[in-house]
């Protein structure tokens, strides 16, 4: 017999929050035996499962993503979660690359339209219309060159 520990130890240990302990119960992420009286008790196998989660959110995968990867990891073979952790990785990899990439257009979009501004204002205060210092936002860099979240 193996030595179980409650929510509030195993959430120590795994370095969780319990609440999130209890939320990956209800959902099926890890599924802890329960006392007599309705307990959860964790034991080794959960706190290892628990680690896993834990190092998979902070690689940035989903809870759908960490789920399929339980599966694959619960027929107890590395030689089938390690393609997997890599092809999720190589997705979020170039994920990242295509962010930057819009990013950096988008900053040079900023930059351009910063450079062709007059410093002197718009020349617009005091005469009731609304300020027309952004006007030329449109034309600083045509529609197809914006980040895919900035286009119209």
């Amino acid at each position: 017999m193996f030595v179980t520990h409650t929510v509030k130890d195993t959430a120590a240990r795994v370095g969780l929050p319990s609440r999130t302990l209890r939320y990956y119960d209800r959902i099926g992420l890890v599924c802890p035996p329960r006392t007599a009286s309705g307990y959860r008790v964790y034991g080794p196998e959960d706190e290892g499962r628990l680690r896993f989660v834990r190092q998979a959110k902070t690689l940035g995968f989903s809870l759908d993503e960490i789920r399929e990867l339980l599966r694959v990891a619960e027929r107890g073979r590395c030689s089938e979660v390690v393609p997997e952790v890599e092809r999720l990785l190589d997705e979020k990899i170039a994920a990242i690359d295509g962010q930057m990439a819009d990013l950096g257009t988008f900053r040079e979009r900023l930059v351009a339209f910063r450079a062709g501004r007059d410093s002197s204002g718009c020349g617009c205060s005091g005469h009731g219309a609304f300020c027309g210092c952004l006007n030329d936002a449109d034309d600083a860099t045509p529609v197809h060159n914006r980040p895919r979240s900035m286009a119209k």
